[in-house]
C-alpha cells in the first residue's frame, strides 16, 4: 500500500473511537461535532474494511479487529505526536492528559500536595487518578493508564520501570489488644481472626501466600481493598490486621494502634513506578514522570524524617 495516499489524519479519530467506544464521547475527545465523527467512522469502516463498532442489543462493542488493532493504534498516535511535542515542549504552555493509578494511601495522602506543586510549572496538565483495582491490570495493558505509582511484583512485557521503594508487612492490632506489648507468634495468628489486604497491584497474593505458609489454621475473617477500611474493621476488637509497613507507618488513620513484627520471614516487598514504553521518549511524560517521581522520593525521605524525630532518631537519619 502506498504510504501517500493513506488518510493519517484518521488516525486521532481511530484512537477516540477505540478509547471511548463511542460516537458522540469520541466527538468530545476530539472537539468536533458529532456528524463529524459520524463521517470520520465511515471513513474508517472503508478504509479498514471493517465495522469498528458493533451494536449487540442496547449496548456498542469494538470489533474483533479493533480490538486486535488498539494497543497499536495506541502507540503509533503517541509515537507520531512525541515527534512534533518533542521540538516545541514547555511546561507551561503544554497541554497534556494523563491518567495515574496508585494506592488509596498515594492518591489521598501524597499525590495531592506533589500535584499541587506540579500545576505551578504546568498548570495545563491534566490528570484523572485511579485505584487500583481488579480491573487496573487490564487498563494498563490496553494502554489507558499513563503512570503507576507502586505496582508490586516485576511489570509486564512492553512497560518502563523504576524502583521506588521496598517494603515489608506488619500486623496492627488495638491498643488494647492482649497482644500490646507481646511479640506475635503464629499461634496468636491462629487463635485470632485476621484481617488483610485483598489484593495489590501486581502481585495480589503475597499477604495470603505469606499466611498460608504459616498455617493452614489462621482463620482470615476480611479481606479489604485499603488500609483505612481495615483499621475500621479491627478497631475495638481482638482481631489482627495485616498490612503494610510504610502504610502502617505514615498513614493518618492509623490512631489507637500498635505495630507488630510477624513471625517466620515476612516477605520484602518492592514498588515500582511502571508507564508504557511508548512514553519513554515523549519530553512531556518524561518531564511529568520524572517530577512525580522525584517529589514522591522527597516525600517519603520527609515522612521517614518525621518518624525518626518522633521517635527520638533523628541524629541516625543526619549522618
Amino acid at each position: 500500500m502506498n504510504l501517500y495516499r493513506l488518510n493519517l489524519n484518521l488516525l486521532p479519530g481511530l484512537k477516540a473511537l477505540l478509547d471511548t467506544q463511542s460516537v458522540s464521547l469520541a466527538a468530545k475527545q476530539m472537539h468536533v461535532t458529532q456528524s463529524a465523527m459520524s463521517r470520520t467512522l465511515a471513513q474508517l469502516r472503508e478504509a479498514l474494511n471493517d465495522p469498528i463498532l458493533v451494536r449487540q442489543g442496547n449496548r456498542i462493542f469494538l470489533s474483533e479487529k479493533a480490538l486486535a488493532l488498539k494497543d497499536d493504534v495506541n502507540r503509533v498516535v503517541t509515537e507520531a505526536s512525541t515527534i512534533f511535542e518533542n521540538q516545541q515542549f514547555d511546561p507551561w504552555i503544554t497541554e497534556k492528559n494523563f491518567t495515574i493509578a496508585g494506592t488509596y494511601i498515594v492518591l489521598e495522602q501524597i499525590l495531592p500536595q506533589i500535584l499541587h506543586q506540579f500545576w505551578k510549572q504546568a498548570p495545563h496538565f491534566n490528570f484523572e487518578l485511579l485505584q487500583f483495582s481488579p480491573q487496573l491490570d487490564k487498563k494498563l495493558e490496553a494502554g489507558q493508564v499513563d503512570l503507576v505509582l507502586g505496582y508490586v511484583g516485576k511489570p509486564p512485557a512492553g512497560f518502563s520501570y523504576e524502583l521506588l521503594m521496598e517494603d515489608s508487612i506488619c500486623a496492627l492490632v488495638h491498643e488494647d489488644h492482649p497482644l500490646v506489648d507481646q511479640e506475635v507468634t503464629i499461634e496468636d495468628l491462629e487463635q485470632y481472626p485476621v484481617i488483610r489486604h485483598s489484593s495489590w497491584m501486581g502481585s495480589p497474593h503475597f499477604i495470603r501466600d505469606y499466611l498460608e505458609g504459616l498455617s493452614e489454621n489462621i482463620r482470615v475473617v476480611a479481606k479489604t481493598p485499603n488500609l483505612p477500611i481495615g483499621l475500621q474493621l479491627v478497631k475495638d476488637t481482638c482481631h489482627i490486621l495485616i498490612t503494610m509497613e510504610r502504610a502502617a507507618r505514615y498513614n493518618t488513620y492509623v490512631q489507637d494502634m500498635t505495630m507488630k513484627t510477624l513471625p517466620g520471614k515476612p516477605p520484602r516487598v518492592s514498588y515500582y513506578v511502571v508507564w508504557p514504553e511508548y512514553w519513554e521518549h515523549n519530553r512531556a511524560h518524561r518531564w511529568f514522570r520524572e517530577f512525580i517521581i522525584n517529589r514522591f522520593r522527597l516525600k517519603l525521605k520527609e515522612m521517614e524524617r518525621q518518624e525518626a524525630i518522633i521517635n527520638g532518631e533523628v541524629d541516625v537519619l543526619t549522618h
